[in-house]
């Protein structure tokens, strides 16, 4: 029996290490057949590699992206399609079916388990589809070009493909096998056009402009082409956007950049009244229109300034209505990524909603709506706001246990600003009587919430720290700053644009930072502006204003007109904060405004770099 035994083990660990021999070292990706068919049959095999995530997944999903022929950016978010099949297991390959729709150009791929992913270091596995006679489809080499090239599909799978080289080689293929696909050429014009502003060849780059107005002019009616263009000539040429505009308004007057323009108009209007009028004039325009959503955005503000609670209610109700319903997610999106958007946007809604019942004496449908926001997952500028909100409901209720439970949590996991300590300290009082106490407990919390957020943030050190693209630019007098001028010391850059809400609404914690280390010979700081809508003397004029107005004294840089710099960092949404170590390589990242800890958390961001470096010596 012990033999028998010894001989089942011995077995065993034969086998085990039968299949770590046979386990490839990275993962392996193959494809059945190698030149895929619209509406043929296509077999996508995944085997892990020994250091891949997915290598003891219980199951595997495969994520495709169908990208169409000759996309713009846009058209792989509105026309692109998201697969998700689950695979099955064939002893350590895992595979799946598909059948290419028609008009798809590449597809795609990452595989998914748990919200765990291969996707071959960020950048996934792709495949061209191809026609009867063997050659890749027309319009295949240009998805993948745009696939590659553009941020649409880093966006959507999480992948980093931003490569404008290849990209450009890609188009030069497409058009070298297809020279009638005037489409191709006309949507490589903005990585052409960006090659041509890198290498300062301005006759290039004037007649990349002739070459796409004369394209307008032949295909006046491509309301495809026509979106492209306006984004094209949106900085070199605002004139000229704005008669693209026009013609798109001519062509469909619920287009959301006539839409979007209209609102721009609109929200310029300064009394609150007439800016409302106008706003509810607008909403039969904008209704079964993906714009509804933003158009009902920036109106319940002003509904909730001129006390319009019946108003709120009925959009806040078409708003949760419209998230609940498919047309309000691109079929482009992974289900996560619209279980993950739906509860951001209730916010709004839900909020403005809470406000409206409170006010109409209806507290427990106020409640409700509170309790809803509670259980879902928001940005965290979302999230303050909401526990502001929430506080200010349950002290004006007289709520005293639950205010100063959700206060007191508040400030120890640092979501808190000077209003929810205030409220906190307001329930905390009323509770007890005891005002000393209540002043302990914030000092208390305001300590863990300290360990709490250097705790989080260390998880966000970058191990493998890459090297910043290096950057010369000029400050808003004309002077140059080089990166390279600056090594030795801790440097933060932070992308930012005038026109940017939550850029503006980071600044005073920014000036609060830079107040504090303005005199620190280790450290520098610069505001680089980038993406901005106006452009030479006006732009440095308009920055200058913002500075003023507010007392902002921190250094400005400007990106060049093509945002380069921006580019170069990868920057996918602004504010985004860079923090580079004095060896020139960057440690953390910080994408978006997280509210008014910000300056704090700053700080804790310098202090581990000097902490990790410090160990790495």
């Amino acid at each position: 029996m012990k033999k028998y035994i010894s001989f089942l083990i011995g077995s065993l660990l034969l086998l085990i290490i039968g299949c770590q021999q046979n386990m490839p070292k990275t993962s392996i990706v193959t494809f059945h057949p190698e030149q895929p068919k619209w509406n043929g049959s296509l077999t996508v095999s995944f085997t892990p590699g020994a250091k891949s995530p997915l290598v003891n997944a219980d199951s595997v999903t495969l994520q495709a992206l169908f990208i169409p022929v000759n996309p713009t950016d846009r058209e792989i978010l509105e026309n692109g399609k998201m697969n998700e099949i689950p695979m099955q297991k064939y002893g350590i390959t895992w595979k799946a079916k598909m059948v290419p729709e028609e008009a798809t150009g590449c597809i795609i791929f990452q595989f998914e388990a748990h919200d765990t992913y291969d996707n071959n270091n960020q950048k996934g596995w792709e495949i061209l589809l191809y026609s009867e006679d063997g050659k890749p489809v027309k319009g295949g080499y240009s998805a993948l070009s745009q696939a590659t090239g553009e941020g649409m599909v880093s966006f959507l799978l999480n992948l980093r493909r931003l490569d404008a080289d290849r990209a450009l080689a890609l188009y030069k293929k497409e058009i070298n096998l297809y020279p009638d696909n005037w489409r191709a050429r006309a949507v490589s014009a903005n990585i052409r056009y960006r090659e041509a502003i890198k290498n300062n060849n301005k006759t290039e780059a004037q007649k990349i402009e002739t070459e796409l107005a004369a394209y307008l002019d032949q295909h006046p009616r491509d309301i495809k082409l026509l979106e492209f263009a306006y984004s094209f000539f949106y900085r070199p040429n605002p004139e000229k956007s704005k008669q693209i505009v026009q013609q798109i308004g001519k062509l469909n007057p619920k287009h959301r950049y006539v839409l979007n323009n209209a609102l721009i108009k609109i929200r310029k209007i300064k009394n609150v009244t007439k800016r409302l009028d106008e706003l509810m004039r607008m909403e039969d325009r904008v209704k079964g229109t993906r714009f509804y959503w933003s158009w009902a955005r920036y109106t319940l503000p002003d509904l909730i300034r001129t006390k319009k609670w019946n108003t709120i209610l009925k959009i806040g109700r078409q708003m949760i209505d419209r998230i609940n319903s498919a047309e309000m997610f691109y079929p482009s999106y992974t289900k996560e990524k619209i279980e993950s958007k739906k509860e951001k946007y209730l916010y709004t809604p839900l909020s403005a909603m809470a406000t409206a019942y409170y006010k109409l004496g209806q507290n427990d449908k106020a409640q409700e709506c509170f309790t809803k926001l509670s259980r879902i997952t928001l940005y965290p500028h979302q999230e303050v706001a909401f526990i502001e909100e929430y506080l200010q409901f349950l002290v004006d209720t007289k709520q005293w246990d639950k205010a100063v439970d959700i206060g007191k949590k508040a400030i120890e996991k640092a979501k808190f600003n000077d209003k929810i300590v205030k409220l906190f300290k307001t329930a905390y009082i009323k509770k007890t009587g005891d005002a000393k106490t209540a002043e302990q407990i914030v000092v208390d919390a305001k300590k863990k919430s300290g360990v709490y957020r250097k705790e989080e943030i260390a998880k966000t050190f970058i191990t493998n720290a890459k090297p910043a693209p290096a950057f010369t630019l000029k400050n808003v007098d004309g002077e140059e700053v080089s990166l390279a001028s600056l090594r030795g010391k801790t440097v933060i850059v932070d992308f930012w644009a005038t026109w940017c809400s939550p850029c503006k609404a980071s600044f005073p914690y920014l000036q609060k930072f830079w107040e504090e280390h303005q005199k620190d010979p280790n450290i520098a700081l610069f505001a680089i502006n980038t993406t901005e809508r106006i452009k030479g003397a006006a732009r440095v004029k308009a920055i200058k204003k913002l500075m003023a107005a507010n007392n902002y004294t921190f250094p400005v840089l400007l990106d060049d007109k093509n945002s380069s710099i921006k580019n170069a960092f990868e920057v996918g949404g602004i504010p985004t904060k860079f923090f580079i170590g004095p060896d020139g390589k960057i440690y953390f990242v910080e994408i978006g405004f997280h509210g008014p800890t910000m300056a704090e958390d700053m700080n804790i961001r310098l202090k581990l770099i000097k902490e990790k470096l410090r160990l790495l010596k």
